[in-house]
């Protein structure tokens, strides 16, 4: 694959899959009332995982991972699919669909600080100011709105922030991982242990067995959508795009995820959309271009 094909193919992928997260945070919204953050997160990324899992059967090529690797993939599992998906519906029970994903939107900032103190990636005096201009949007977007839209808004964009750090960790170090043993198999491998530790805070915080997953019908097909395109699609070409292209670029994306929340925030759930929220968008997604210039590909597999 050339350079310029292995780019465009890697935006692809990653913009596929923050539109289909943009929907998610919207779709979650609308059941959350109907269970709880850790039972929710752990039926959709369970119902998530058997589709992977599948798909892993039948390519008949699962890959042996190597001793050394286990206790990271576990961590990268705990991060990216347990606290991740936990902190952003505990979020959502608190704040609107649009400011949480605009809050999320900041991520590539995040994923760029992680990596060069990691020394993943070096931090440029434009990677500098693309935090700046961030911070100011997000204080312009999120300003005069926190007690206006929902009296505990402050906390759920706390615990969205959370979210967000989560997968910037994801980001930085799974990308080697993904290199090594391929995406089905990581995402699978990760997401099992991710499930099994929201199974075991769910039974212990969450009661998942206690009326906190009886959906109606609607609520089912939401659950669907969320574990099948939300869950397994979502993981798999996000994980394709971070096998060919850097974190940051994969990450510089997320502008896709708000978009797609906002709009759907105000047709699902008729949330008001104002020009505040617009301008701090606008603030965010040029500080994610300006972070995200001039990033180099490798499609090696890092050591």
């Amino acid at each position: 694959m050339t350079p310029t094909k292995q780019l465009i193919t890697g935006f692809f992928y990653a913009s596929l899959s923050t539109t289909i997260g943009g929907m998610t945070v919207a779709l979650t919204r609308l059941i959350i009332d109907q269970s709880d953050p850790l039972s929710l997160a752990f039926l959709r990324y369970g119902l998530g995982g058997l589709v992977l899992a599948a798909l892993l059967y039948g390519s008949r090529k699962a890959p042996k991972i190597q001793s050394g690797d286990w206790l990271a993939i576990i961590a990268l599992g705990i991060v990216m699919f347990a606290a991740f998906p936990y902190f952003m519906a505990k979020s959502l029970e608190d704040t609107t669909a649009a400011r949480g994903a605009l809050l999320f939107a900041t991520m590539p900032l995040v994923t760029t600080l992680l990596g060069a103190i990691f020394k993943v990636e070096k931090i440029t005096a434009a990677k500098s100011l693309a935090v700046v201009l961030a911070i100011g949007g997000t204080a312009i977007a999120l300003g005069e709105q926190i007690d206006d839209i929902a009296p505990n808004a402050l906390r759920g964009d706390v615990f969205m922030f959370l979210g967000m750090v989560s997968v910037s960790i994801f980001n930085v170090f799974s990308r080697k991982f993904l290199l090594r043993y391929g995406n089905v198999a990581l995402m699978l491998y990760t997401l099992f242990f991710g499930v099994a530790t929201l199974f075991i805070l769910a039974v212990i915080f969450g009661q998942p067995f206690d009326g906190s997953l009886s959906f109606d019908l609607e609520g089912w097909f939401v659950i669907f959508m969320l574990a099948v395109p939300g869950g397994a699609v979502m993981f798999l070409t996000w994980g394709r795009a971070l096998q060919l292209i850097s974190p940051t670029q994969a990450a510089i994306t997320t502008g896709f995820n708000p978009i797609t929340a906002i709009l759907l925030g105000t047709w699902l759930l008729s949330e008001p959309v104002s020009l505040q929220l617009l301008a701090g968008f606008a603030l965010i997604l040029a500080a994610i271009l300006l972070a995200s210039k001039r990033d180099k590909i490798s499609t090696t597999s890092p050591n």
